[in-house]
């Protein structure tokens, strides 16, 4: 009995023994391990069908991979996409009071892309002065034509999105959530991942207010 008594203590243990602690949070009364690439920064406002994560991985940003002007666009993840309307501004930073010749030319540009009923608006610049020069602004996906990194596609099973982004993810809420929301640690980028079925059937991008 003893024995007994000292292996149910232990069993605590051992389970997160498995499951890095350092990482692991606590989701209903299950344990959760995101991988480290997924970067994990904070559970958000939970609703009953709702998953919310805030995260710095580079996906959040990048979920087409990382384009930093619009040539970049014909060998990426979006070269099926056609250009319907874009917008370029210019403007010169002054880096000298005293010396033109220092003035660095800052640039931006809004494109609007579509492919069939999937649309996006992609935001690019130059500015030295962040760290993120492209996201996606607006935007959704409806259909499987479109690959997003890691290999997210419409369709997919929630399980398998699940394994994208979690060493460990309990079984037991596979079939909870409908909506995973995926929310940037900075620069306010949010992601709505729709689940009908156990399937994904639309992916939303918004920033900034749009994403509140």
């Amino acid at each position: 009995m003893i024995y007994r008594n000292a292996f149910l203590f232990l069993v605590p243990f051992l389970f997160m023994a498995c499951h890095d602690a350092s990482i692991s949070f606590k989701l209903e009364n299950y344990w959760a391990t995101p991988k480290k690439s997924f970067n994990f920064n904070s559970l958000g406002k939970q609703s009953t069908d709702t998953l919310h994560l805030v995260t710095c991985a580079e996906y959040v940003y990048f979920p087409f991979g990382k384009i930093t002007d619009k040539s970049q666009l014909k060998t990426s993840l979006l070269k099926d996409f056609n250009i319907i309307s874009s917008q370029l501004d210019t403007f010169t930073h002054p880096m000298s009071p005293d010396d033109a010749s220092d003035d660095f030319l800052l640039w931006s540009e809004s494109l609007e892309l579509e492919l069939g009923v999937n649309k996006l608006s992609l935001f690019l610049d130059n500015d030295p002065f962040t760290a993120i020069h492209s996201y996606l602004s607006e935007g959704q996906i409806l259909d499987t034509k479109v690959q997003l990194a890691d290999n997210v596609n419409v369709g997919m099973n929630i399980e398998d999105f699940y394994e994208k982004f979690f060493e460990y993810f309990p079984t037991e809420l596979n079939k909870k959530y409908k909506v995973i929301r995926l929310e940037s640690c900075v620069y306010g980028i949010t992601h709505l991942y729709t689940f009908d079925n156990g399937q994904l059937r639309s992916v939303k991008f918004m920033s900034n207010s749009d994403a509140h």
